[in-house]
């Protein structure tokens, strides 16, 4: 066994906590206070010079487990040694390492090693901007695991970026089982921008193998507009295999809009659709109050399916 230790000087230290207040809009009018998510980042940089610049990031992940089969904490294989009582987990709070990598920056190149992104929910994070409100589409739905281990080469220039990856496969909350790894190729390009207006296109293939040899295969695209007083972004994913939260063969699609609209820096205003394959649509729309920096609040409304909800946010940084 080989074990490596970092001994981290200045680390720079922030985080995010992610504050809910949930109602049914239902006969029991049920209601909550939630932690949805809080994050804690360490970042050490090890190396600088004029040629290489090498750092380390941390993220630690803690949340409320509310979905005993989208925590990662299902029933476990008949033929594992522990045993978990779902029931009593449901409600507990888990904390996760969410990211554990090594980056090395060479000019326009990039390495990672280690408990690192999805290049492709980091960028459509990147343009949604609210994810303390939701998560992106393909998140939301578990069509991909939002962090994985393994090790990704990068190439970014000012309208072109291109990461390739292999890992394991199966996320940053569930064990490597099997001797496949799962391969990820992600481009972004803006073929215009100004100080105005810029247009960008996206796309994204992911190949791999569960244990028992089946298929795993993702294609997403992307286009978004990006204006200093509107967002608009469509994305359209098709999937075959098995989601991180079932383990029965799916191929299937999904489609996604939204749009942001911002008449000052104060407030904004969103409405985003989403469509899972032929039955399952998922709205969200509201207001967002950008407070301060550190600070933004929302109420909006969602509905996925047949559940409704009014919702006040809130996104603390420090």
């Amino acid at each position: 066994m080989l074990t490596i230790t970092f001994i981290l000087a200045d680390v720079k230290v922030s985080g995010v906590s992610y504050l809910r207040y949930t109602l049914t809009l239902d006969s029991s009018l049920n209601n909550g206070f939630y932690i949805d998510r809080a994050y804690a980042n360490f970042i050490s940089e090890i190396l600088k010079n004029e040629n290489l610049n090498l750092k380390f990031r941390y993220t630690l992940d803690v949340g409320q487990i509310r979905d005993v089969g989208k925590s990662g904490s299902s029933k476990l294989n008949p033929d594992s040694t522990i045993k978990i009582p779902n029931s009593a987990i449901v409600g507990s709070y888990f904390v996760y390492s969410k990211y554990a990598f090594l980056e090395a920056n060479y000019k326009n190149f990039k390495i990672y090693f280690g408990q690192t992104y999805n290049f492709w929910i980091k960028q459509m994070d990147d343009i949604w901007v609210y994810r303390f409100i939701e998560k992106t589409p393909t998140d939301y739905f578990s069509i991909l695991s939002s962090a994985d281990f393994g090790i990704a080469f990068e190439y970014n220039s000012k309208s072109v970026n291109v990461n390739f990856g292999v890992f394991n496969g199966e996320g940053y909350n569930k064990v490597e089982d099997n001797k496949f790894k799962d391969l990820e190729l992600t481009i972004s390009a803006y073929p215009y921008t100004n100080d105005n207006l810029k247009i960008g296109i996206f796309g994204y293939g992911h190949y791999g193998k569960y244990k028992n040899e089946n298929e795993k295969i993702r294609f997403n695209s992307s286009l978004a507009i990006i204006n200093k007083l509107f967002t608009l972004s469509f994305e359209y994913s098709n999937f075959k295999g098995s989601t991180s939260t079932s383990q029965d063969t799916i191929n299937s699609n999904l489609i996604s809009g939204f749009i942001s609209i911002k008449p000052n820096q104060i407030f904004d205003i969103i409405f985003r659709i989403d469509r899972y394959g032929e039955e399952r649509n998922f709205i969200i729309g509201g207001l967002v109050l950008n407070l301060s920096k550190n600070l933004r609040s929302s109420i909006n409304y969602k509905q996925d399916k047949d559940d409704k909800f009014i919702n006040v946010q809130t996104e603390i940084k420090f």
